[in-house]
């Protein structure tokens, strides 16, 4: 299973802002890359194509997916009705692991598609290993029934997440259901996705 195996810091580094919001990010104080050159690279003028491939690489970086799987969602949503960068982003969202990660079982989305990977987690009542797993409305997440995924998630603090509008938790069971689709409110404000069509139309 391909998965990027780099620090993770560095690609707040790279695109020059604390794209998961921890706390403790280093890109928070050094908004730039790493390396002697970072500080002069701060403020340099990218051209249009620069702006769509950081676009592209931000939110690739931020649910964790190599490129070939990223273009391959982009692709599935170009075939849906309606707008094409809302589907696109949807898609993203309804992904196993963010769901896992929304939810407060794993700490980062890295942490959620190890869970996955792991079997630590069910959908509607059976393991799902696979963290692509495309969720659709009514499906019910849950951590799996056993002490070893539970104390993960315990150790995670999970009834603290900030649970999305269009999922529904059950905190006590360690469930929770997917009750809507995502609307482009619910999205990080730092998304350009159209900058993301752009850049796949060329």
């Amino acid at each position: 299973m391909a998965t990027y195996r780099g620090r993770k810091n560095d690609i707040c580094r790279i695109v020059g802002f604390n794209i998961w919001g921890q706390p403790k990010c280093p890109s928070s104080k050094r908004p730039y890359p790493t390396g002697q050159h970072g500080p002069n690279l701060k403020d340099r003028r990218q051209s249009e194509y620069g702006e769509q491939l950081l676009a592209k690489q931000v939110i690739r970086r931020y649910y964790n997916l190599l490129e070939k799987q990223f273009r391959n969602t982009f692709e599935k949503a170009q075939r849906m009705h309606g707008n094409t960068s809302l589907n696109f982003l949807r898609l993203l969202e309804m992904r196993l692991s963010t769901a896992v990660w929304r939810l407060g079982y794993a700490r980062s989305i890295f942490q959620a598609r190890q869970m996955v990977s792991h079997g630590h987690v069910t959908v509607n009542g059976r393991v799902v290993n696979i963290g692509s797993f495309l969720l659709k409305v009514g499906d019910e997440i849950a951590v799996r029934d056993r002490e070893v995924s539970r104390k993960l998630a315990r150790a995670n603090h999970y009834e603290g997440a900030a649970i999305p509008v269009y999922m529904e938790a059950d905190v006590q069971n360690m469930k929770g259901k997917i009750v809507a689709l995502p609307e482009r409110e619910d999205f990080p404000k730092f998304f350009q996705e159209q900058q993301v069509v752009e850049f796949y139309a060329r």
